[in-house]
């Protein structure tokens, strides 16, 4: 009687784990960085800024230092003239 009850037992399958549903949070993380990377390229080309390759190219080439990535938004921050050729410039 023992015997046929041990072979059940060896024959049982583990239990499955649950491993979550929706979208992979390593996924959701990585897109949420590209996007927080290219934040001050997006700004410049939404704000219509004048200078808006110089702080793309800054963004793109050097912003992985962190330290190029804050001169980009320092850009995007910082004062531009208005054109000479504006109806409201005298």
């Amino acid at each position: 009687m023992l015997i046929p009850l041990l072979s059940l037992l060896q024959r049982a399958e583990p239990p499955t784990r649950y491993t979550g549903g929706g979208l992979p949070k390593g996924a959701v993380i990585i897109v949420a960085l590209v996007l927080l990377y290219f934040l001050p390229s997006m700004l410049a080309l939404a704000g219509g800024k004048r200078r808006k390759w110089k702080i793309i190219a800054v963004n793109v080439l050097t912003g992985w230092t962190m330290i190029g990535w804050v001169v980009s938004m320092i850009m995007n921050w910082a004062y531009e003239a208005p054109d000479a050729e504006s109806p409201g410039a005298s």
